[in-house]
């Protein structure tokens, strides 16, 4: 069995990411009648809460994403926190000129809660996989993946307590297990070490780490020593814990329900190739659309498809180290 490091509760169980998220914005929301929630003809964390104890908090903006965005922008402004919930393509992808102009050049305190991954029974159309690497590019905005409703928990109430805008990605995918102990501290730009290794570290963000904790088992019957980072701020990335398990295990595989293109794994072998060349390589959604899976037995043929599985990781980690053995002979 794997030696996992504090804070580190495994229930191997599914869990809904969206629960914490409603958890912490029902808490915050009664507490700060600043809180505003902006709807987008789509449901809200905390729906009915805010219908019963705060309705005049509540603003239906329809499907004018654009024109949330800039409503958003006016009530930031004006000392309110405006939180926007919807698809990411829809939010962020359709107001990417509003947010960009409206609300990053100034810095506005917007939220925003975008839903994506590589499947979903939304389809090609609301589950993008491109939604990372379109915002990581943005100035100003500070994005958040988290991997259970713990640490969506946690994130959610840091979100709401930092000033200045934030996106929290929420994914579409098989529901994770519970990773986290409910005392596990939280702080915007830092990483966590799951496990520590030796062989290599997968650095996994959002459902894909419980997709690595799965694939240590894996890896362990072949007697390899690997370490798991969990990656839940993308940005800004945690580069000091980039580079200090680069140099404790000299290979880095990296895991995202995203694409591969500008997400993550990019972003990784951005600080590395900077700062520590180390041996990468990215396991996420290749140069392709996501796809529909409304039910299991899709999702998991989905998952399979895309190479999101444990298999295809503990895959990824051997090519790795193999990598990195043969760069160590040419030395």
């Amino acid at each position: 069995m794997p030696t996992f490091n504090k804070y580190i509760k495994i229930e191997n169980k599914p869990v809904n990411v969206a629960t914490g998220v409603e958890k912490a914005i029902i808490a915050a929301a009664a507490k700060n009648e600043r809180i505003i929630a902006v709807l987008e003809d789509m449901g809200f964390p905390g729906l009915l809460w805010f219908k019963k104890n705060a309705p005049e908090r509540m603003m239906e903006c329809g499907i004018v994403e654009q024109n949330a965005a800039v409503v958003s922008a006016g009530l930031a402004a004006e000392g309110f926190i405006p939180i926007i919930n919807s698809f990411l393509f829809a939010n962020v992808g359709r107001a990417y000129n509003q947010i960009r102009q409206s609300i990053l050049v100034d810095r506005f305190n917007v939220k925003f809660i975008g839903r994506e991954g590589a499947w979903g029974e939304t389809g090609i159309s609301h589950n993008t996989v491109e939604g990372i690497g379109s915002a990581r590019v943005l100035p100003n905005l500070v994005i958040l993946n988290p991997a259970d409703d713990i640490e969506a928990e946690k994130a959610a109430e840091a979100m709401l307590q930092y000033i200045g805008p934030v996106l929290l990605r929420q994914e579409s995918s098989p529901s994770p297990m519970r990773i986290f102990a409910a005392d596990v501290p939280f702080d915007i730009g830092k990483a966590y070490a799951v496990k520590d290794g030796k062989d290599a570290t997968i650095i996994a963000t959002g459902y894909m780490l419980t997709e690595a904790i799965r694939a240590i088992d894996i890896l362990e019957k072949d007697g390899l020593d690997v370490g798991i980072l969990d990656m839940c701020t993308l940005k800004p990335l945690d580069e000091e814990a980039i580079i200090r398990v680069a140099k404790q295990t000299g290979a880095i595989v990296t895991a995202e329900n995203a694409s591969i293109i500008g997400g993550l794994g990019d972003g990784v072998a951005a600080v590395l190739s900077e700062n520590l060349p180390t041996p990468l390589i990215k396991v996420g959604v290749e140069d392709e659309f996501s796809q529909s899976g409304k039910i299991t037995p899709e999702k998991d043929d989905l998952k399979a498809h895309f190479g999101l599985r444990a298999e295809d990781i503990a895959v990824s980690v051997k090519e790795c180290i193999a990598k990195k053995k043969r760069l160590a002979k040419r030395k």
